[in-house]
């Protein structure tokens, strides 16, 4: 739930505006800020040794991120860097917090997001223990496209191949064999280039 952009304001929030791949935090620095996005897109990512980044969460307006470590005064476990061009309004911690004690309401609907998101990443984990790079597709779709009593429908993939690439820790081009092949055997559609489950 987004908080109300009148009253980050009024509590001296700051919206900046960023363009496309612009840094917002690194891994490792310590966070001051609460962001919570007016416009656009931000993705959160850890990156290996290698420089291969996993992706740990994409964020578009309305919603917020990077609130644990800021919570907890942990150094950042990820990095958040824009997709596209973004106006992100930041917040202080304490300034945060008297809006959390101020307003009961908005800090209850974030302990659900909070919840939400950790339910997320426990099925994001199940990625991880699969073996082959079809189960751990298959199991990212499955997660990230949430059926609403639509049996038998197709539903569109949010993501992009190089973005399911990131989540699931293959490389592009296995990601774009293996969805080519699910095409072939009917486990998927890919119309337009667009893919449905």
């Amino acid at each position: 739930m987004p908080i109300d952009y009148n009253i980050l304001i009024a509590y001296g929030g700051v919206a900046k505006k960023y363009s496309r791949g612009d840094f917002i935090f690194h891994e490792g620095a310590n966070p001051f800020f609460f962001y919570q996005i007016l416009e656009g897109k931000v993705k959160v990512f850890s990156t290996n040794n290698d420089g291969k980044e996993l992706a740990q969460g994409l964020f578009e307006a309305g919603q917020s991120f990077g609130e644990p470590p800021l919570l907890l005064n942990k150094p950042y476990p990820s990095t958040a860097q824009t997709c596209t061009s973004c106006v992100i309004v930041k917040i202080g911690k304490e300034k945060l917090l008297a809006i959390l004690k101020d307003y009961p309401d908005i800090m209850n609907s974030m302990l659900y997001v909070f919840a939400e998101r950790i339910y997320k990443k426990a099925n994001a984990a199940q990625v991880w223990v699969c073996q082959s790079p079809e189960e751990k597709i298959v199991q990212f779709l499955h997660s990230a496209v949430q059926r609403k009593n639509e049996p038998g429908t197709m539903l569109p993939v949010p993501f992009t191949r190089q973005q399911i690439a990131d989540f699931t820790g293959l490389r592009v081009e296995t990601v774009i064999r293996t969805l080519l092949r699910m095409s072939k055997q009917k486990k998927i559609k890919i119309i337009d280039h667009k893919i449905y489950i």
